[in-house]
């Protein structure tokens, strides 16, 4: 499975407003995502960096994290 094949799987959650928040992936193409990024680490690494906006959302998310603005699975399982 390439990358593009991967990123064509993703689901996205949205808030109220229609903003994407979060990308969720079936556990087989993460499965597939960490295979193929294993199998060929520079190759895989240079192709996803050059997806448009990507490394400004990884860091985006990391600062969301920092802040402690998350939800946990666990919590939002619960609450439904």
């Amino acid at each position: 499975m390439t990358s593009t094949e991967i990123l064509q799987n993703v689901q996205f959650v949205v808030d109220t407003k229609g903003n994407k928040k979060a990308a969720l992936l079936e556990l087989p193409v993460w499965e597939a995502l960490m295979v193929y990024l294993k199998a060929d680490e520079k190759e895989a690494t240079e192709e996803l960096l050059a997806i448009p906006g990507l490394v400004n959302a990884i860091e985006q998310s990391r600062q969301r994290v920092q802040a402690g603005q998350f939800a946990r699975y666990e919590d939002i399982r619960r609450n439904v």
